[in-house]
């Protein structure tokens, strides 16, 4: 059922059945018309470990009443709906759109920090998507000059260039240097994209960033790896100018302190996590080196199939950082996350347009299947791997 509304901005807007429960949905979230209370408690149930259990015991309980309120069940819903839109199932990703295939949508140039010096186009049909692309070279331009200014000398052998690029191998030393950096550049790309943003308090500003960071920071080191290393899974990009292969994790913690490693890391994660902290200091890192080489195959298997343009990359980022975790924040900042959200969309429908693509609604959805892929394993990573190696561990 669809039905047409006049929403509080006096704009016409589509209300549909969620998928979960058939309750309204006026604006989409995880990719799939889901209402934000089922996104709420898909994402939560995800990362919780509390067991599930049906109310009637035979997992059938939203085919008899859609509104039910066994947990299980719909969970159980939500997920098959997330793994069907993901692909999981080998459906043919042909990507017809409008009589091209995705392969066939024209790429611009790889977007780093040297872009930031390029000049501006005077006229655009898309002026939020060129924002983005000059906000993100800026957020590029900061993690450079930022990991640089900590760079210590390495072997030259330990060295990889890519381009005028230098990588050097991460360290739990820079780790945390590099990882700041990246949310003040995350900042300073929102701040520079969106007035709006601007007009927030610092408050708001650091809880967006910070949900948004793990995904934002995901979709970022996929891009940027994928460009530095196209044919290479093993290596990934913790951070903008360091690498990091899985059977050498145990250079990453070489320099970890045991007062730091204790003290620092215990205090950030729970005391069910605190087994981590033992398997790093009996050097047994095999759970972690297995948990970064299957990162590395699920953030690229779907980013990979899908192949984003780097404008399309660049809409993604926009989504990410305006993202669901917001509506806990307040009224206000939800409503200036859900129209920032509608002029991404507006301008992804230009830019497809501009390039005489009609049909493009497949493609899309494969691109919102980009984002509930990379959150869905951010929910569902072990509890082992935990803050101090998130970003490392969950970028691909």
């Amino acid at each position: 059922m669809m039905e047409v509304t006049k929403g509080n901005t006096g704009h016409l807007s589509m209300e549909k059945e969620c998928v979960v429960c058939s309750g309204p949905v006026i604006y989409a979230h995880l990719g799939v018309n889901s209402c934000r209370a089922c996104a709420v408690f898909y994402k939560r149930a995800s990362g919780s470990k509390t067991e599930l259990k049906c109310k009637v015991k035979t997992g059938e309980c939203l085919q008899q009443n859609p509104k039910s309120a066994c947990r299980l069940c719909r969970f159980t819903r939500m997920n098959e709906i997330l793994t069907n839109a993901s692909g999981d199932t080998e459906m043919k990703l042909t990507d017809d759109v409008g009589g091209k295939k995705a392969s066939d949508i024209e790429t611009s140039t790889f977007i780093n920090h040297e872009s930031f010096y390029e000049c501006e186009p005077s006229t655009s049909q898309t002026p939020l998507l060129d924002k983005l692309r000059k906000g993100y070279s800026l957020m590029c331009l900061i993690r450079h000059g930022g990991e640089l200014g900590t760079r210590t000398k390495v072997e030259e052998a330990m060295e990889i260039k890519s381009g005028n690029l230098i990588l050097v191998p991460a360290t739990y030393a820079t780790f945390p240097m590099h990882g700041k950096t990246c949310k003040e550049a995350m900042k300073a790309f929102a701040n520079h994209t969106f007035e709006d943003f601007r007009e927030l308090d610092e408050e708001s500003k650091e809880f967006i960033v910070r949900t948004s960071h793990g995904v934002m920071n995901s979709l970022d080191a996929t891009y940027r790896s994928m460009h530095h290393f196209p044919g290479n899974d093993e290596i990934r990009t913790p951070g903008y100018t360091t690498y990091v292969r899985a059977k050498e994790i145990e250079r990453f913690f070489a320099d970890c302190p045991d007062d730091v490693d204790t003290v620092k890391i215990a205090g950030q994660v729970s005391s069910s996590n605190l087994a981590f902290i033992k398997i790093v200091k009996d050097g047994d890192f095999s759970e972690i080196r297995k948990s970064l080489e299957t990162s590395v195959s699920v953030a690229r298997r779907y980013y990979r199939r899908i192949k984003p343009t780097d404008y399309e990359f660049l809409a993604l980022l926009g989504l990410a950082l305006w993202n669901d975790e917001i509506s806990n924040l307040n009224e206000k900042v939800l409503k200036i996350a859900m129209a920032n959200r509608a002029l991404v969309m507006r301008e992804l429908h230009s830019y497809y347009a501009q390039r005489g693509i009609s049909n493009y609604a497949v493609r899309i959805g494969h691109l919102f299947c980009i984002l509930v892929n990379f959150q869905a394993y951010l929910n569902f990573l072990n509890p082992g791997i935990s803050s101090i190696s998130e970003k490392c561990l969950t970028s691909a």
